[in-house]
């Protein structure tokens, strides 16, 4: 029920995972609860049980209360009452990023491997400020030639946007799109039933689409899988994973003193981008200036200090 209520509001398939596992954990936790308790009581006492027994964050203490909201409201139609003093207060963590030299020295230790690009793949998260799952999930019609621009569909918030494509990655961007087109061959010609995944109800609408070209992935698994949703046999693209694993391994080898990830070059860009705050903001496509800002310090990177002066430093 908490499934297909979560499909009905076109929420990702990781949302839908998560709320299906804490609906799932909340009602083992009730179980032990005794009878005639309120749901704002029941939703109180799993809450205090995650911070007090699970040492949660408030981070995952607040997904678990979205969960908890999502299946009285969305699913058994009993909103709940009173719930703003559940809610975890957040701490707030500055944004920190890696230095241009690091990021230099990162970028040589990038390593490709046979299925996954990693170094456009890296190039294209710092040098467009992209979230992990954005250069991913590329189809080859969201790739601007005659602009020089990545349109990113569905990002964040379920807002589309465009990025401008830097001039170091078009070359290789079309050699990947090559490719990828070499891939689509081989699966029209050995495997005419397997397409891609499409948003919404567009499978339905235009059947025809999941198997053409411009809706094809610019970075395709190497192997078909299944569907979750559909059940179908699809062709889907590289796995978060890939990337996240070719980061990781790329940091260990350039042994810097700072854990390089695939959001933190994303913070790197908005560190290092020379766009005005707004710019950036549309770019990168944050709702809020001030989340934009945050990546900036102008304060503290001028601000003087009393004791050099006093040495005269």
């Amino acid at each position: 029920m908490v499934r297909s209520k979560v499909r009905l509001k076109h929420y990702s398939l990781a949302t839908e995972d998560a709320y299906c596992g804490w609906t799932g954990r909340y009602y083992d936790y009730c179980r032990s609860l005794r009878r005639g308790m309120s749901h704002e009581e029941k939703a109180e006492a799993y809450l205090s049980h995650l911070a007090a027994v699970g040492r949660v964050s408030a981070k995952t203490q607040n997904q678990a209360l979205s969960a908890i909201l999502f299946l009285y409201k969305d699913v058994l139609g009993e909103p709940l009452g009173e719930i703003e003093g559940l809610r975890a207060k957040q701490p707030r963590h500055e944004s920190t990023a890696p230095s241009r030299e690091q990021v230099r020295v990162f970028r040589a230790a990038v390593a490709d491997s046979d299925h996954t690009p990693a170094r456009l793949l890296v190039d294209l998260l710092y040098g467009c400020g992209l979230r992990v799952s954005e250069p991913l999930e590329l189809r080859v019609k969201d790739i601007l030639w005659s602009e020089r621009q990545l349109l990113v569909r569905a990002a964040k918030g379920g807002k589309d946007r465009r990025v401008p494509i830097p001039t170091a990655c078009m070359s290789p961007l079309r050699s990947q799109v090559d490719k990828a087109r070499a891939v689509w061959e081989s699966d029209r010609a050995n495997a005419p039933d397997v397409g891609v995944t499409l948003p919404f109800q567009l499978a339905k609408k235009y059947p025809r689409s999941a198997f053409d070209w411009p809706w094809f992935w610019v970075f395709p698994a190497p192997g078909h899988c299944t569907d979750p949703r559909s059940g179908k046999r699809v062709r889907y693209h590289l796995l978060y994973d890939s990337l996240q694993r070719a980061v990781h391994e790329a940091s260990l080898k350039a042994a810097l003193d700072i854990r390089i990830s695939p959001h933190l070059l994303r913070h790197a860009y908005a560190t290092h981008s020379r766009e005005s705050i707004e710019a950036l903001r549309q770019i990168m496509g944050h709702n809020s200036i001030e989340t934009t800002a945050g990546y900036r310090h102008p304060v503290v990177d001028a601000a003087t200090n009393p004791l050099d002066d006093l040495v005269g430093v």
